[in-house]
């Protein structure tokens, strides 16, 4: 990450193919300040716990959708990728926490966004998903991509003091798999799974992965339960962690207990809603260094500041990657990459 996140520090939670869990316990909060939670890392319970202070969100896709969903004239699906976003979300709003009473977040899907920067702004915001290729931050150094076998990220940006969530970005590996990297060809895939590529790599299944992703955006991270959608291993071909497990439900309950919110709630994103983060309202585009200087912005339930100081910075990246090995078949049989 360059210095245009405002960082106090990044930290990874990696989702990988093909790994076995040697022990169950429960679901695990994201932490501020802590080091990365990889897969089979126990979880750790220092640090303010990562959370929503008013969990009505909003999201948009970006309006270019991704490369491996198609119509009829060869442009591109976007309404398909976005009912499939829109379920993998709603799997966390409607879980039933007890007496048929949801948890207390609300997912309200925006039109699309023009957006395939992960930032927060003092000028407005939205929390983008966005498929990328080339895989990585169009605004950061050549020399910092994404990991390259991640078929996702999620930037969690919060407050390192608090804990509080101010953004989240979620940006999709839009490459072609191979054995260096994760990737598509991306589908809906039958409830018995993905087929196996036979040569090629198969297609992975979009709302298997968004739905892991969406358990990060509201400040979850890997469970130790090995049915669980935020398990921190899946196969490539897997389709069941678009569907929670009972430790992905009690995450979100007891996390975001049954309260008072429902699809009227407010869910402009902190600072104002700004769809297109790439141009201003005269079509110029922005530079990257335009994200943010000096400057505040407040809310209802209180002010926010971006200033940037040398030492304890009130911002923090968390970067959540689902992390997949390739499965490619050949005729003497199958290699993981």
């Amino acid at each position: 990450m360059n210095d245009r996140l405002l960082h106090a520090g990044a930290l990874a939670i990696a989702l990988c193919a093909c790994l076995t869990a040697d022990h169950a316990s429960a679901y695990c909060r994201m932490r501020a300040g802590q080091p990365a939670q990889g897969p089979g890392t126990p979880c750790v319970d220092e640090g303010a716990p990562l959370i929503w202070s008013n969990p009505c969100l909003s999201y948009a896709v970006d309006f270019r959708g991704s490369r491996w969903f198609k119509n009829p004239d060869g442009t591109r699906d976007l309404s398909t990728v976005e009912a499939l976003v829109d379920q993998s979300f709603f799997a966390w709003q409607d879980v039933d926490c007890g007496g048929g009473t949801p948890p207390n977040v609300v997912f309200q899907p925006l039109t699309a966004s023009v957006c395939k920067r992960a930032e927060f702004n003092t000028i407005g915001n939205v929390n983008t998903i966005a498929f990328l290729d080339p895989w990585k931050d169009p605004c950061a150094d050549a020399s910092d991509p994404y990991d390259p076998f991640a078929f996702a990220v999620t930037i969690v940006w919060h407050n390192t003091t608090t804990g509080e969530i101010f953004d989240a970005d979620m940006m999709v590996n839009d490459l072609l798999a191979s054995r260096f990297n994760a990737g598509g060809p991306y589908a809906e895939c039958p409830d018995t799974g993905c087929p196996e590529g036979t040569g090629v790599p198969g297609p992975a299944d979009l709302r298997s992965i968004v739905t892991h992703e969406a358990g990060h955006f509201i400040g979850i991270g890997h469970s130790d339960v090995a049915d669980a959608t935020m398990f921190g291993s899946t196969e490539r071909t897997s389709v069941e962690k678009r569907t929670l497990a009972q430790d992905d439900k009690d995450a979100v309950c007891d996390i975001y207990p049954p309260g008072d919110l429902d699809q009227s709630c407010d869910a402009a994103p902190l600072c104002g809603l700004q769809l297109n983060c790439e141009r201003d309202q005269d079509g110029e585009p922005l530079a990257c260094s335009t994200s943010p200087g000096n400057a505040s912005c407040g809310n209802s339930g209180g002010g926010c500041s971006a200033a940037r100081t040398n030492g304890e910075a009130p911002w923090g990246t968390l970067l959540a990657a689902l992390l997949g090995l390739t499965v490619l078949r050949r005729r003497s049989g199958r290699r993981d990459a």
